[in-house]
Order: structure tokens, then sequence, then C-alpha cells
């Protein structure tokens, strides 16, 4: 990213708009622009015939069936918003729209002298900020029956290093139980870590002194109002849903001013320019915006599809022997997982997604034809989104190192990873879809095995241990693996 071109200095965040020409100029370099079908919307997929699949595509003026031999679906995991409907907001005179959409609203800014926003996450954060920042009086709402406010982190923290940095230190993510943490080696340090008892204790020290840091530098003792937004769990449950703190200005100082006013409560109803909460409280309301998250599956339909074609190859009550075999095995290697914290909110009901390697539905396997990409939740998406990319394009020719050979041995790494997720990272996504923070440089490994690559990439002991990896140590890995596999690329 040229700072000639794009205007980004090192160490700035990245405007929107700035990271949408960068990638449109990289969709044009690299030949993806000229293979997107804009303005194209896919309805369903189906199996075909000869394990072929079938898509149902909608154009403004027209639908087409396309007819494919292999599928990646990558539609992410923020395609379709939760936007509630609260009695009376068809009486609501302003503006009443989900976050995704603020763009869209953006006039509003400009115009609007009483602004609620519902909801505790970032985005939520980011709108109250935009709209006070221009002068508004801003009421900012948390439901007290959700998993409470974001955790938010300026961008540096201890050691100088900034906090994505800091979650790619291969020391550091061993203080993360995790099945797949040893891949890439140091096994010895993360079984006494969360074998031992005095290694169980640094970890609870670990993550106490990471979550008082962030705890202290935000002030949230300072202030009863920010006292509000303290998070209501350990930094250790919470999954990606760490956030930076990326504003010009201070969003704590605006709370402690009352330009945003925090009310820990749920929506009643709305009235023609009013909001009204559980806790009695009556807001005046020009504009309400709903930054209520997103709904955590694919917005297609699935068509003719067999119950076990994107899940497990077992009946329903095997399933259940087999979930209670992986949570045996976990609690016996992290016994700290068993020490769940108390959940305010109900935990959403149904499977996580029983993906192997979080990519390819176990049934489909030896098919060798539909996979998943950015099917995760993390801080780390370039990196992941980079070794899943090359693991896919492996899989599809057969070209992988290692893979699962029999149904047993899928079944049991499905499980044992999509129930960790489970009693790893209960107030994030974890109970329904993968969630990494300090795991995802040991996902990065797994993958990076299965393709044969070099998994310590740093050019000595300590380095590897104790310098944070980012996305230029893996500059060159598609390079690097057809050098390893002449034979298998031709």
């Amino acid at each position: 990213m040229d700072p000639k071109v794009y205007a980004v200095q090192p160490g700035e965040h990245i405007p929107g708009d700035v990271l949408h020409k960068y990638l449109t100029d990289f969709a044009k370099r690299f030949g993806v622009f000229s293979r997107t079908r804009f303005h194209t919307k896919v309805v369903s997929i189906e199996p075909g015939l000869d394990d072929t699949w079938k898509l149902q595509t909608s154009l403004p003026d027209s639908k087409e069936q396309i007819t494919t031999t292999r599928v990646i679906l990558a539609t992410g995991l923020t395609s379709t918003p939760n936007f509630p409907q609260f009695p009376g907001v068809e009486k609501f005179k302003g503006p009443y729209f989900h976050a995704k959409d603020f763009y869209r609203n953006g006039e509003t800014v400009k115009t609007a002298e009483n602004v609620v926003v519902i909801g505790g996450a970032k985005s939520a954060y980011d709108v109250a900020y935009a709209y006070a920042d221009a002068g508004a009086k801003v009421d900012l709402v948390v439901r007290p029956d959700g998993q409470g406010p974001v955790w938010i982190s300026h961008p540096y923290v201890d050691f100088g290093l900034r906090l994505e940095k800091l979650l790619h230190v291969r020391f550091l993510t061993c203080f993360s139980p995790c099945p797949w943490g040893d891949t890439a080696g140091y096994g010895g340090i993360r079984n006494w870590l969360h074998g031992t008892r005095i290694g169980r204790w640094l970890v609870d020290k670990f993550w106490a002194t990471l979550g008082g840091g962030v705890v202290a530098a935000n002030g949230y003792e300072s202030h009863p109002e920010l006292k509000k937004l303290q998070p209501w769990n350990s930094a250790f449950w919470i999954g990606s849903g760490l956030s930076i703190h990326n504003y010009p200005n201070n969003f704590f100082d605006m709370v402690k001013q009352g330009r945003i006013r925090v009310h820990v409560a749920t929506v009643d109803h709305l009235t023609e320019e009013e909001v009204h909460l559980s806790t009695g409280d009556i807001l005046k309301a020009d504009v309400v915006v709903c930054s209520t998250g997103w709904q955590k599956q694919s917005s297609l339909q699935y068509l003719n599809f067999p119950e076990a074609k994107i899940g497990l190859p077992h009946p329903k009550e095997e399933q259940a022997r087999l979930v209670a075999e992986a949570d045996e095995k976990i609690f016996a290697r992290f016994p700290r997982l068993k020490n769940q914290p108390r959940l305010l909110g109900a935990v959403k009901p149904g499977d996580p997604y029983r993906l192997y390697r979080f990519i390819v539905p176990p049934t489909l396997v030896d098919k060798r034809n539909f996979a998943f990409a950015g099917m995760v939740s993390t801080v780390s998406t370039s990196i992941c989104a980079n070794s899943q990319a090359l693991w896919i394009s492996a899989f599809f020719d057969g070209n992988l190192d290692r893979l699962a050979k029999t149904d047993k041995e899928i079944t049991n790494e499905v499980l044992l990873h999509t129930q960790w997720g489970k009693w790893r990272y209960p107030c994030g996504y974890g109970a329904n879809l993968p969630d990494f923070v300090f795991d995802a440089l040991p996902y990065a490994d797994l993958l990076h095995a299965d393709l044969g690559l070099q998994l310590n990439r740093k050019s000595n002991g300590f380095k590897e241990l104790f310098a944070p990896y980012g996305p230029e140590d893996f500059v060159g890995l598609v390079d690097e693996w057809v050098e390893k596999h002449p034979t298998k690329t031709g």
C-alpha cells in the first residue's frame, strides 16, 4: 500500500474508502475484477448430476442457472444483519436503520440533534462517536441480557507493540489453550501452562494483567458513566470481539462529558420522536441506529441437501456420544475450560459449523468440490484468508501433503476443534463458529503443515518465540509451495 498512491503512512489506520480503492486495484491487477459478476445475487445452491453444483442467480432484470464442478462459498459472516423491529417502529418519524447502512445515511450526521444507538459492540461505538463528534446528543443503549460492552483497547499496548502484533507473538499464543496450538512445536510449554496448577495460575495472571491494563487505560473506574461500559467478562473468554480505539479524539472523554449517555436497558417501544426503555427512561430521537450485529449463517438457500450433506456422517444419537467424548478430551487437556463464566444471555441453540479445518464439510472431503472460505471470526483476517486460499486450491487439486484419511479421523478432529470453540469462547462466537484471537497464528500453522510449508519462519529461535508475526512473514507463500511441489504443479 504505497503511501504516495494511497496517502496512508506507516502506523496509521486505513480509511474505508482507501481500503476499497486498494482492494479494487488489487483485484484488477491480479485478474479477479474481470472474473467478477457484479449486480448478481446467488439465491440458492443444490447438488447436480455427477458431483456438480447448480447455482440459481438473480440479476436486476433476469435469472440464470449456473452449473459448476466446484464451489467456494466465501460470503463470510457479515452479510445479513440482525435488524430488530421494535414495537412502534412504524410510528417513528426519523430514519431507523442498521449500522451497515450508516454510510447510506451519512447526511443525518450533519442534521441530527438527538440520536439513539442500540448495541454495545465496536460498530455501536463508531456510530455513537460520529454523531457525538458532529455535535449531536447520543444515547447508547446496551441490553442487559447480552454479553455486554465490547473490549476495546488503544492501538499500542505493553512493550510498545500494536495490539494486533501482540496477538501474533508465538510465545504469547501459548497462553491460550488450543488443541492445535503445538503444530509448530513448543508443545512442552503449552502442556506445562495448561496441564499444571502453577502453569494455570500463570495463565490466569497473564489474562488478568492483559485485561487489567485495558480497564486502567480506559479509566472505567474513574467515572460512573464509564463504569457502565466496563466489559462484563474476562478478556480470556471473549474471542475476536476485541476492538481497537482508532478515533481521532477520546471516545471515553465524550462519555464523561455527557455527549454520549449510556443506558443498560432494553428497548420497550418507539413512538413518533422517542425511544422508551425498560427502565422507564424516555429518550428523544431524531435518528435510531441498530448496531445489533449479524446473522452468523449464509444467506443462500440450500436445496435438496440431505441433512448429512454438510454435517457429520453419523446418526444424531451417535453424534451425541462423540460430542461427549470430545468434551472429555478437551477438559482433560485444558482443565481451566471447565470453570465457565456466568452468561447473562442465553446461548443460541444449535450446533457449531462442523467443518474439517473450518473449511470443508466432513461428508464432502472425498469429493474435493466444495469449500467455505472466511467462515471464521478473527482479527487476523489477512493471514487466515491467505492461508485458507492456498489450502483450498491444493485441496481441490488433491495436492495436500497431509489430510485425514478416514471418516473416523475426520469426525474426531472436527468434533475436537468445534467443541473446543464452544468451551473456549462462550462470550464470543465459539458456540456457533470458529473464533480466533491468540489462536490465529497456530491455525495458520495447521494449514501450512497440511501444505508442507515452513512453519517456523523467523531467522532464529529467539525471534521465533518473541518477535511478532505479521503478513510480511508470509510473503511469497504460494511461490514457496510451488517450489516445494514441482511435480504437483507441472
